[in-house]
């Protein structure tokens, strides 16, 4: 196995974690059923992409995967503090929604390189 991670691959699975971490303090802290559900739900795809993210750990880097997990890094705090601050089912939803879209470009993108040589 190679001795060296994915620089890019790294800080997506780092911001997608950090997702899960305010998704995990938002569910503790609701009162509300509906959006405890809703907050559940986006954490379990927000946990999948953490799963396919850490697959990927070791595929070859590019310019353009670099530039995908800069646009997942500068939407990372925007939702973090939205998440945290969240009362509205339909906020969470689309919010968790357009973060994930970017996400799942880099990791679409990921699967297409290389592995990394051992």
């Amino acid at each position: 196995m190679p001795n060296s991670q994915n620089a890019s691959i790294v800080v997506i699975y780092q911001s997608l974690n950090a997702q899960q971490d305010a998704l995990s303090e938002a569910i503790q802290k609701t009162t509300d059923p509906q959006l405890a559900g809703a907050i559940s739900t986006e954490s379990s795809e927000v946990l999948h992409r953490i799963i396919l993210t850490q697959n990927l750990l070791f595929q070859s880097d590019s310019p353009a995967l670099q530039k995908s997990a800069s646009a997942v890094t500068n939407a990372s705090g925007q939702l973090q503090s939205a998440i945290l601050a969240v009362n509205n089912v339909s906020d969470l939803v689309n919010g968790v929604s357009t973060y994930l879209a970017l996400v799942d470009k880099a990791i679409d993108l990921a699967k297409t390189l290389a592995p990394l040589a051992a």
